[in-house]
């Protein structure tokens, strides 16, 4: 879900990479210090109550010079605002990468990152027009630790001389969300649909705590059919608690889904009656 940007060394902006190649943008030369593209993968990480979700971080860029010619950071936050890119936002790590050192008690912190360069199905990336895929991947994974909501990796290339250019993406890191006792009771007035949503538990003292006031939507699909049928919405209390009425009193399947937050995953549940 990352969006493919380029940073220049003589250029302030991103330029657009459909734009490279047009007749009114002038083409780079096969050794200008640029970065093509910079893309994280898993995209949307989430974390559950234990375990940790390790990333991996492609670099494509061209006229980088050392084994430190690109590095990346990692971190916790909003891109920088002199950065020269911007997007919101991939396969087993190449040689050279070094550990991400896990952030002390979950508060804010950087991390950083270093690799070498790395070749798709055993050519470089573009060889014909020099651009290289530096790909990283930290030995130590984000887990429930670490801080949720938006994360920036920002990407700097250095060529011989020691000019730099920077280019970033960014992911959201959330935390694991679940639904538990979904009930589907039909009586005389229609059916009755309850169930609690749970989330990790921010402090850590447990593995999940009460997820209160989100907003559930409830869905219908009737035995035989094809497509679901809303039936409203339903807020959970202070104890993640749900319920929903609906003046159906055919039998088939309901669904429950929590869209998510920029903190916390989305999450569907299904249930029979």
């Amino acid at each position: 879900m990352s969006r493919r940007l380029i940073a220049r060394a003589a250029v302030a902006a991103a330029v657009p990479l459909a734009a490279l190649g047009a007749a009114q943008t002038p083409a780079l030369a096969d050794d200008e210090l640029a970065i093509r593209s910079v893309t994280v993968q898993p995209g949307d990480p989430v974390v559950g109550p234990s375990g940790s979700v390790k990333l991996v971080v492609d670099v494509v860029a061209r006229g980088a010079r050392g084994d430190r010619g690109v590095t990346v950071k990692v971190e916790p936050g909003p891109p920088p605002a002199a950065s020269t890119g911007q997007s919101t936002g991939a396969a087993p790590a190449g040689p050279g990468a070094s550990p991400v050192r896990p952030l002390i008690d979950g508060s804010a912190g950087s991390v950083s990152v270093s690799g070498t360069r790395s070749t798709q199905n055993g050519q470089d990336i573009g060889r014909s027009s020099g651009w290289e895929k530096w790909r990283f991947q930290p030995e130590v994974g984000l887990s429930r630790w670490y801080p949720s909501g938006q994360w920036t990796v920002v990407a700097t290339a250095k060529d011989a001389n020691g000019a730099t250019v920077n280019s970033y993406t960014t992911f959201y890191l959330r935390r694991e969300t679940r639904f538990e006792g979904i009930d589907v009771k039909r009586d005389g007035d229609g059916t009755r649909v309850t169930g609690t949503l749970m989330r990790v538990d921010p402090k850590g003292q447990v593995d999940y705590r009460p997820f209160a006031g989100r907003e559930v939507a409830i869905r219908f699909r009737e035995e035989g059919a094809a497509d679901w049928k809303d039936m409203g919405t339903a807020v959970t209390n202070k104890d993640g608690w749900f319920e929903s009425r609906a003046p159906v009193k055919t039998a088939g399947t309901w669904q429950v889904d929590f869209g998510g937050t920029g903190h916390y995953a989305s999450n569907t549940g299904v249930a029979s009656g």
